[in-house]
């Protein structure tokens, strides 16, 4: 399993303090594996007073990086406010979205934040590629891969997605099912790719990929950056609906509670280094 190196260059990553705030309950899917699923009990919104006061929280906290997630955030009411808002704090803005009702805005509406698109395949299923609105928004593409996953559906995806929608960003990511008895990480379902495969896939996608967008590789506890010290200490935070709050994200689906949240003080309890980080590699020109 040998990393290509003499095709990449690794490209820094800018490390911020991030508060994952879930604004909605409501989704248009049901996706098996999502890490979220046990909070969509209800249609239930965040308000806006409630949004502004997390926020605000968050700003006294140090947060830098604002990430907004559900249920299906497009279908938040104010979710243009809330984008707005996190641009008067001067916050870096990330909306979480599967990408069905891109068609119900516009590229102006999303000044300053940037869209992350999460699909499970490139057709034939729920969250396909070929099966998203046609759109003049820019957005990353987030391949979360599974054990379902090919390499040429994998290639094949981020190929058209370059090709078609002119992209720019690729992002591999793993299904993570932390839903089982022992509650850890590397304990895999049968819809998790094993991690030791999911490092081969993303090894053998490098091999094949010719084009020319940044490929965003989440760790996942195989891959580490050539140019920063591993991250040890959280950098994380999430906010649910109701003012509960969880550190890591893959505390969520075993409902991890606890009180407030500090950056920069708990070690990670997943794993030696933070799961939830990335590297992100570019082919070099010739």
């Amino acid at each position: 399993m040998k990393f290509p190196w003499g095709e990449y260059e690794e490209l820094p990553v800018k490390k911020r303090n991030t508060l994952q705030v879930f604004v909605t309950n409501r989704c248009n899917l049901r996706c098996e594996g999502c890490f979220a699923r046990k909070l969509l009990v209800d249609n239930t919104n965040i308000s806006m007073g409630e949004y502004v006061a997390a926020i605000d929280d968050g700003v006294s906290k140090g947060v830098k990086q604002v990430n907004l997630l559900g249920g299906e955030p497009l279908l938040h009411p104010d979710l243009l406010s809330m984008i707005a808002l996190n641009r008067e704090k001067e916050l870096s803005t990330t909306v979480y979205t599967n990408g069905y009702f891109l068609n119900r805005f516009t590229a102006q509406q999303f000044e300053g934040a940037k869209l992350r698109v999460s699909v499970y395949c490139k057709t034939d299923g729920i969250k396909s590629s070929e099966g998203l609105p046609q759109t003049d928004i820019p957005f990353d593409a987030n391949f979360m891969v599974s054990s379902k996953t090919k390499l040429e559906e994998l290639v094949s995806c981020a190929e058209e997605f370059e090709r078609e929608r002119d992209g720019k960003v690729f992002f591999i990511s793993s299904i993570r099912e932390l839903d089982n008895p022992q509650k850890e990480f590397f304990t895999d379902t049968d819809l998790t790719m094993p991690v030791l495969d999911y490092k081969k896939l993303v090894h053998q996608f490098l091999e094949r990929y010719n084009g020319n967008m940044a490929i965003h590789v989440s760790k996942r506890g195989v891959f580490e950056s050539t140019l920063d010290l591993p991250v040890t200490k959280c950098a994380f935070a999430n906010y649910i609906i109701g003012g509960r709050i969880v550190q890591c994200p893959y505390d969520l689906v075993n409902e991890k509670f606890q009180q407030g949240y500090e950056f920069g003080k708990r070690n990670c309890q997943q794993n030696s280094t933070c799961l939830m980080s990335k590297v992100v590699y570019r082919r070099k020109k010739s």
